[in-house]
């Protein structure tokens, strides 16, 4: 039997609840409404081409129209044949733990010793806070059908025909297991597409996706102190953002040392790459998810470069014994200081 973890200092009870979730046929869409419902936390399930998603909109209170809105969003579904824990149980969990901080109805965020620096977020959240979630599905069918068969590509596009695509939109994948918040590189920099900006300007996506990540930076040098990176990842439902034409950001979570193995390799210093072939590879097989057949044909020496905790996931192997408490911590400071953000219009 997995053992009982430790995934939220201010909340005993949400150990055996995570659990629960992460256990075999579970119907997640289902266990998140439930979860949800019970602590009257105002959400609504949404079907588009068959694929369940929970939306999590809170009160009108909590809207302000003269700051941005930011969207979170994790995706439920697992891969066949995986418990799914730290792909994507954790970060669902951490999202539920969130709205319930959010609605009042569970703990305030603590004061101790997380190891960061934002002073004036930590022990209160805002009232006003601009913040929806969004529980995703069918993440994992990018890897059979596409990118288009992603819930997120429905999502974004609908977004974008009711011209709600202004939304920060933030992406939390694997946030489960290790010490290190990693601010994503993969999918920036692609133009073409104008979005509103301040002063009844526009930005183009590539600036409004460097403004994103610049955000995304800012929260984790405030949250995290010294505990963050700025690493190339694996796609998540970013990927089906990107097909739909809207930015985002991925924020994930490793152990240091599996985070400072891959930036040397990245940078050409990692053992048994022979030159700017090996590393173009090695960024290849790093987006494109280290599983499947890109990483059947990959040499054993960029194979070792990839993270072991990216090289869990889709397998038996990503297990809920394999999640730690850091991680948890680390993702509920980043998460209450992401929510109490404001970004004016």
């Amino acid at each position: 039997m997995e053992p009982t973890l430790p995934v939220d200092p201010t909340a005993a009870a949400a150990s055996s609840a995570l659990l629960a979730f992460l256990a075999p046929g579970v119907d997640r869409a289902a266990f998140i409404g439930s979860w949800l419902a019970e602590r009257n936390i105002p959400h609504r399930v949404v079907t588009l081409s068959g694929k369940r998603h929970v939306i999590v909109r809170f009160e009108s209170g909590a809207y302000d129209p003269n700051f941005r809105t930011k969207l979170l969003v994790a995706h439920h579904d697992r891969a066949p044949g995986s418990p799914g824990a730290n792909d994507n149980g954790a970060a669902c969990f951490q999202l539920l733990l969130l709205a319930e901080r959010l609605a009042g109805s569970g703990s305030a965020p603590q004061s101790g010793d997380s190891g960061g620096g934002g002073a004036r977020w930590k022990g209160v959240l805002r009232k006003t806070h601009n913040t929806v979630i969004l529980f995703t599905d069918g993440e994992e069918a990018a890897g059979s059908g596409g990118i288009r068969d992603q819930g997120s590509f429905a999502i974004g596009s609908g977004l974008k025909a009711l011209g709600l695509d202004d939304a920060d939109v933030f992406v939390f994948d694997a946030c489960g297991r290790g010490d290190t918040l990693v601010v994503s590189g993969s999918g920036h920099g692609k133009a073409g597409t104008a979005y509103p900006g301040k002063a009844g300007g526009s930005l183009s996506f590539a600036s409004r996706s460097g403004r994103l990540r610049e955000q995304a930076r800012d929260i984790a040098r405030e949250a995290a102190g010294g505990r963050w990176v700025s690493l190339l990842t694996p796609y998540s439902d970013n990927a089906g953002f990107l097909a739909a034409g809207l930015p985002s950001q991925v924020i994930t979570v490793l152990p240091q040392a599996e985070a400072d193995t891959l930036l040397m390799a990245l940078a050409g210093k990692g053992k048994g790459l022979s030159g700017k072939k090996d590393i173009a590879e090695l960024e290849r097989l790093v987006t494109a998810n280290p599983h499947g057949k890109r990483a059947e044909l990959a040499s054993a020496a960029l194979l070792s470069l990839i993270p072991e905790t990216w090289r869990r996931m889709h397998g038996s192997g990503d297990k809920a014994s394999t999640l730690t408490a850091e991680a948890f911590t680390l993702m509920r400071d980043f998460l209450d200081c992401l929510a109490a953000s404001l970004d004016p219009l």
